[in-house]
């Protein structure tokens, strides 16, 4: 599974957009698809994840939110 940095957009602390959590590593578990035909349809769609952070908590997140490019730099 893919890592990267969460970096929320959220204007409030806690679930769903946890943005006391902003600058935390998450591990990318899936990406959460629509069906095809409704995203063919409408190419605005932003991709979603699902992340998990190191404690196990897990939530969404779109694609804006997650920075894989430090992740990798790091390594």
């Amino acid at each position: 599974m893919d890592q990267a940095i969460f970096r929320s957009q959220s204007a409030v602390d806690g679930a769903p957009g946890f943005r006391e959590r902003s600058g935390e590593t998450v591990t990318i578990v899936a990406e959460i698809r629509e069906d095809d035909a409704e995203v063919a349809s409408d190419e605005q769609v932003a991709r979603l994840f699902r992340i998990r952070f190191s404690d196990g908590v897990e939530t969404e997140a779109f694609e804006d939110e997650l920075i894989t490019d430090e992740v990798s730099e790091a390594s």
